[in-house]
């Protein structure tokens, strides 16, 4: 999300300064002109740039579709991170269930690093 986030702000910079690329290569005085909307010229270079290297196409570039992907991604991730939230909370729910009904029943259940690493230093392959 945050690579097409960066690829639409370039977009919208690319499309933003485009006029003043042309202008300055139509005109008559360039040096002049560049003095005068030297940052449009730059920002738009550097955001032809990053499209580039992003392997985006200048011509068939459609900041609108870059714009509705983008929110569709952001919908998943907030729906996907509701899931997730409960999710979680049900774990924390069961683990604690699990720990009342393991003291209801008299048993201790051993800690859970100890079970997913074996000992190493008593190894007698060693």
């Amino acid at each position: 999300m945050k690579d097409l986030a960066e690829i639409i702000k370039y977009a919208e910079q690319y499309k933003a300064n485009k006029a003043y690329h042309t202008a300055y290569k139509k005109s008559k005085n360039p040096d002049a002109y560049f003095r005068k909307h030297e940052s449009q010229i730059i920002l738009y270079g550097g955001a032809r740039r990053m499209l580039e290297q992003a392997g985006i196409s200048l011509k068939g570039l459609n900041i609108d579709k870059l714009k509705s992907e983008y929110q569709a991604l952001t919908a998943q991730k907030k729906e996907l991170t509701a899931t997730y939230k409960n999710s979680e909370k049900e774990l924390k729910s069961l683990n604690r269930k699990l720990e009342n009904l393991n003291q209801y029943l008299g048993r201790t259940e051993p800690p859970k690093k100890a079970q997913e690493q074996p000992d190493r230093d008593n190894n007698p392959s060693r």
